[in-house]
C-alpha cells in the first residue's frame, strides 16, 4: 500500500503497549498523531 505525503492515513486499530483495549486512529481524527512501531524486547530488531 502506497501512501502519499500529506494524504489522510487509512483507519486502523491496535492494542496499546500498556493497555488491554484497542485504540483506533479514527478516535484522533482532526488532531495531530504520531504512531511509532517498536520491536519487541529482546528480538534483536
Amino acid at each position: 500500500m502506497d501512501i502519499q505525503v500529506g494524504a489522510v492515513a487509512p483507519d486502523f486499530s491496535l492494542r496499546a503497549h500498556n493497555q488491554e483495549q484497542a485504540i483506533a486512529l479514527s478516535q484522533y481524527r482532526g488532531r495531530p498523531v504520531v504512531v511509532a512501531f517498536l520491536p519487541f524486547a529482546f528480538t534483536g530488531g
